[in-house]
């Protein structure tokens, strides 16, 4: 929490975010929107666990695409004006399900993930544009 602090201070626009189905509570998940509202963080990554062989949370399979969904909703609701993502986890855990969680969040994150694969990034693009929504590229 200092970092963010930190980077704030000195103008930088602040992204911080959250990794769910690390065997956390939903108290832990509402602590932690509370958290980054009183942070006042402009873009807010929300991860999924896609538990990995061989990690410590290996076997890890807690979440489904209904509890994904609230917990989005509840991120938008507790966080109206900020950035939400959807980040790493969301073909595995969203499943058929992902398109409807862009309706609580701005974006999603397209191609692959920092240790796993995402989904074809043309396949991201069609189901936003079957959503009626409009793609707009970053290179950031």
């Amino acid at each position: 929490m200092a970092t963010v602090t930190d980077v704030k201070e000195v103008g930088i626009s602040p992204c911080s975010g959250v990794i769910i189905g690390m065997k956390e509570t939903m108290q832990d998940v509402i602590n932690m929107g509370q958290a980054l509202k009183e942070l006042d963080v402009d873009s807010v990554p929300i991860n999924f666990l896609h538990a990995i062989e061989g990690t410590p949370l290996e076997g890890t399979d807690e979440l489904n695409p209904l509890y994904c969904l609230k917990v989005l909703a509840y991120f938008r609701f507790k966080l109206p004006t900020k950035e939400i993502r959807i980040s790493g986890g969301r073909e595995k855990n969203l499943r058929s399900l992902q398109p409807l969680g862009l309706y609580a969040a701005n974006s999603i994150f397209v191609g692959n993930y920092l240790t796993t694969d995402g989904q074809e990034v043309h396949r991201d693009h069609q189901m936003i544009e079957d959503l009626g929504f409009e793609i707009e590229y970053c290179n950031a």
